[in-house]
């Protein structure tokens, strides 16, 4: 077996939940699979499944490792097809859901051209914050934004992005600047309504990841408010870099903590891991990342 094969053995034990039911699909002994997860783990150093007696499951690193194995296997598997549908029309009902701000500011452009070039899909976006179940709502595609923690979807990356915390000049005349997120505590800090409570922010402080939940007299459950409460001068906000840039290119809003912001978050197209994906949902990726790719890598 190679490395390819590799991968497939990985996914087939975590989709399989058990290195009998892989093994089974396989065609192989569940001796071999056990030996052949052993020697992944050897050559990369580290333990990608926790093994009880009765299943097993990925560790951290393993669910890493097994989200970039299940889009390297997908990927192929696109390649692949594309050979042979290279004249296959995309077609039929494309429904997405995606987060609010990102849907309205940089995808609803390209959506008239995307329809005008396949006339033969019918087009649903639904726009939400929240984290949509997409097989169980039967959604073909979302886009999510941060860290994936689900491995079990296909994830293509669209743009890299970055949280900024941000105030209005006048705002900062008037309180103060703050140095390191501990300074938060003294300061109005807007955000977003949830069902759990008021949202986490997160920094990174001495390479260590530092979360707090910040206090303020406003909070809404749109983020485009929270962006107008900023700029009017309520308090401090951290938003998407994506609503915040032109903002702070014309001065209305300044960032701060700048040496804290986290680097490792992006803006995905996720869909359910599937042996083919159809050509309506490999073209819409597509054409999103031809639409994107005109703007700066992190900005608006």
């Amino acid at each position: 077996m190679d490395r390819l094969d590799d991968l497939t053995v990985l996914v087939e034990v975590v989709d399989g939940g058990s290195l009998s039911a892989a093994a089974e699909r396989l065609g192989l002994s569940a001796s071999a699979i056990s030996r052949r997860i052993a020697q992944m783990e050897n050559r990369l150093g580290t333990r990608l499944l926790a093994r009880t007696t009765r299943r097993v499951a990925l560790t951290d690193a393993g669910a890493t490792f097994c989200l970039r194995a299940r889009a390297i296997l997908a990927a192929l598997d696109e390649a692949e097809q594309a050979l042979t549908e290279m004249n296959e029309e995309p077609r039929g009902t494309l429904r997405i859901t995606l987060p609010v701000m990102f849907g309205q500011m940089l995808v609803a452009p390209l959506l008239p051209s995307y329809l005008k070039r396949y006339p033969g899909v019918t087009l649903e976006a639904s726009l939400s914050d929240r984290n949509v179940r997409l097989v169980d709502e039967g959604f073909d595609l979302a886009v999510r934004i941060g860290r994936l923690a689900d491995s079990s979807l296909i994830a293509r990356r669209l743009r890299s992005m970055r949280r900024r915390v941000v105030a209005s000049p006048g705002y900062l005349e008037r309180h103060g600047t703050p140095q390191v997120p501990a300074d938060l505590a003294r300061h109005d800090c807007l955000t977003l309504m949830t069902g759990s409570g008021r949202p986490e922010w997160e920094f990174l402080v001495d390479g260590v990841r530092e979360t707090l939940r910040p206090n303020g007299s406003f909070q809404a459950d749109n983020l485009w408010m929270l962006r107008h409460a900023a700029v009017g001068g309520l308090g401090l906000v951290r938003l998407g870099d994506f609503i915040v840039e032109d903002d702070i290119k014309a001065g209305r809003l300044v960032p701060v903590l700048t040496a804290q912001e986290l680097t490792d978050e992006a803006i995905h197209a996720v869909y359910p891991a599937t042996r083919h994906v159809s050509p309506k949902v490999r073209s819409f990726i597509e054409h999103l990342l031809a639409g994107l790719a005109g703007l700066a890598d992190g900005e608006a």
